[in-house]
């Protein structure tokens, strides 16, 4: 099992890794720059390599990016779509550069335009940034609640972006258990829905997963996330998930709202709760 939290790199990526290794962690996901946008911050490279020490001699698995929340591939906008494909190129050279192989974004709102419209300019968008993708890297399209425009909220619109960009193999998929339950499945049905991630996208294309509770039922299209066993996903399907042999080889990433006591609290109630299995 591969299990983390979201942490700053502020204090650099070798400072991040040893917040994560405090949490008892062996993943974790960080933000590529301000989550609100602005320029990244310049990379170290004897940061990088002190970082990469600390993963092999912890025994870390993958780690995951995740850019900001002013990425919109869908806008109609054209400066905000060139600001979106920009960066999204440069933060995918940037993981190359730091040995992380996942950069989880939001496909993005249409704002008004309709779905159609918007899937159209996301996967334009997508042809552009993955005909120049740096090796060994991997675009995730994170799956989402559908609150307003969001598009991206289905599992059939995630495989139809997929499909629409050839099925490119360094284009894959970040599932959340809040989006999820916010979008209308169920997850106390989990084979079932396992079965349709499985047709829609194919399980191989999950490559991260969001273990987070949801302060809104199933069918809310809210995005809200509560702690571990605080909400509507509860932890008996928590534990169903972060057990399940087709998620143990992905990280688990608690995006949950807690400081880093509170996140290695639930780093060990996930392992305690897959102890036995």
């Amino acid at each position: 099992m591969f299990i983390g939290a979201h942490v700053s790199i502020s204090k650099g990526l070798a400072a991040a890794v040893k917040t994560a290794i405090e949490m008892e962690a062996n993943t974790l996901q960080f933000f590529t720059r301000n989550p609100r946008g602005g320029k990244a911050k310049e990379l170290d490279p004897r940061d990088i390599s002190r970082a990469h020490t600390l993963l092999e001699e912890h025994n870390f698995g993958p780690l995951v990016a995740h850019t900001p929340y002013t990425i919109n591939v869908a806008s109609a906008k054209p400066e905000v779509r060139e600001f979106s494909i920009r960066t999204l190129k440069e933060d995918l050279n940037r993981i190359k550069q730091m040995g992380v192989p996942y950069l989880v974004f939001h496909v993005g709102t249409h704002g008004g335009q309709g779905e159609e419209i918007g899937i159209n300019l996301v996967c334009e968008g997508l042809g552009e940034i993955l005909a120049s993708i740096p090796e060994d890297t991997f675009l995730l399209l994170e799956g989402m609640a559908g609150e307003g425009t969001e598009l991206g909220y289905s599992l059939r619109q995630l495989g139809d972006i997929i499909a629409r960009c050839d099925g490119h193999p360094q284009l894959g998929i970040c599932l959340d258990t809040c989006h999820l339950t916010g979008a209308g499945y169920d997850l106390t049905k989990l084979e079932e829905v396992k079965k349709e991630i499985d047709e829609e996208i194919g399980l191989d294309r999950v490559k991260v997963l969001h273990l987070n509770d949801s302060m809104f039922p199933v069918g809310s299209r809210r995005d809200r996330h509560a702690k571990l066993g605080e909400g509507y996903v509860g932890l008996n399907v928590i534990k169903e998930l972060a057990c399940d042999k087709d998620f143990t080889r992905i990280p688990l990433i608690l995006e949950t709202p807690n400081d880093h006591e509170g996140y290695a609290k639930e780093i060990r109630l996930v392992k305690a709760l897959c102890a036995g299995n």
